[in-house]
């Protein structure tokens, strides 16, 4: 949408800082290097849990990471994209923003960052060099605001030039979500939030949390690995399997209420995704094997659950809907 759109003047007007804002410097800038927007979207939410733990999905910031697409209107061009939190006031002042590590490497030195963070004024080192989070300012915040930069270049096609594959600048999009203070306020939607339940795990979080030794993302792949033993036992080894492997398109795939199920045979491994429209948890299981393990998922612990929930009682408790999985010659399981 135009900057300057009705909906988007509406929007301003109501909310002043979006201005502010707007002329922040953040990255990825413009090809003279500012702050240019071609295309502005604002929405307003509500804070929640999900919120509280939520980070940053940066790319092309420091590093050689791109987005791209093979068609459509963006067919050969590629995208670096920022994300940064702002905590504002009651006056429609910034208060706080956050800047989260721009690449895995900056990670690597900062550890975790969550939404939550921006409800803190600073940050202290401890004796065993810990770092903490201190000064809270939840009495001031009446708004947190996530923002969303993205620049689209041509695509050189060369990662050995000057810029890497990003060439000439086409143009630069700024996607804003207001999010006004919950019912309970942000102090008690803090507390009350938990990493169990609102944190977005997927493959880069559990490796890190494997090499960063951390209790709750470990328990949480002890967690997954569960549903996974539970999956296999209930339905694929229960039925499942037995399409598979009698389909002659080594594919079959099928409709249980929200979940939709993908099944492959690639290179001798068998690989299941569960998904709907908000989450996804595949696994796979190796030639020979008896036990299949957790290859991929992108979700909160709750949803995944309710995926592998809902396939296993819907297989087990009605098993005339197993019909509704069948051979298909189009699978396809990423």
């Amino acid at each position: 949408m135009r900057p300057n759109a009705s909906k988007n003047q509406e929007l301003t007007k109501q909310y002043p800082f979006v201005t502010d804002i707007l002329s922040a410097r953040m990255e990825p800038h413009d090809g003279n290097g500012g702050t240019s927007v071609n295309d502005l979207t604002i929405r307003v939410e509500k804070a929640d849990g999900d919120l509280m733990f939520r980070r940053a999905n940066n790319i092309g910031l420091g590093d050689s990471s791109c987005i791209f697409q093979f068609k459509g209107n963006r067919k050969d061009q590629v995208m670096r994209r920022g994300e940064y939190l702002f905590a504002i006031d009651g006056k429609g002042k910034i208060v706080n923003r956050v800047n989260w590590p721009r690449n895995d490497e900056e990670k690597r030195k900062t550890g975790e960052i969550y939404g939550w963070s921006a409800l803190w004024a600073g940050r202290v080192t401890f004796a065993n060099n810990k770092e903490g989070y201190s000064n809270p300012i939840w009495d001031k915040v009446k708004y947190l605001v996530w923002v969303t930069v993205e620049a689209w270049h041509t695509d050189t096609k060369n990662d050995d030039m000057p810029g890497g594959r990003f060439g000439e600048f086409k143009d630069r999009s700024v996607h804003i979500t207001i999010y006004g203070a919950p019912d309970q306020g942000f102090e008690k939607l803090q507390e009350e939030s938990s990493v169990y339940t609102n944190l977005s795990l997927d493959t880069r979080v559990m490796i890190r949390g494997v090499l960063d030794k951390n209790h709750d993302i470990v328990s949480m792949g002890g967690m997954l690995y569960e549903m996974c033993i539970m999956f296999q036992d209930e339905v694929y080894f229960n039925g499942m399997k037995e399409v598979l492997d009698g389909s002659e398109f080594h594919g079959a795939s099928g409709q249980f209420g929200a979940v939709k199920v993908l099944c492959a045979e690639m290179c001798g491994y068998d690989r299941v995704m569960l998904e709907d429209s908000a989450s996804y948890v595949s696994f796979q299981l190796r030639p020979g094997s008896k036990h299949m393990y957790v290859l991929g998922q992108q979700g909160t612990l709750p949803q995944i659950r309710n995926l592998v929930r809902t396939m296993v009682r819907m297989w087990r408790e009605k098993p005339e809907l197993r019909v509704a999985f069948k051979p298909d010659k189009n699978i396809s399981v990423a």
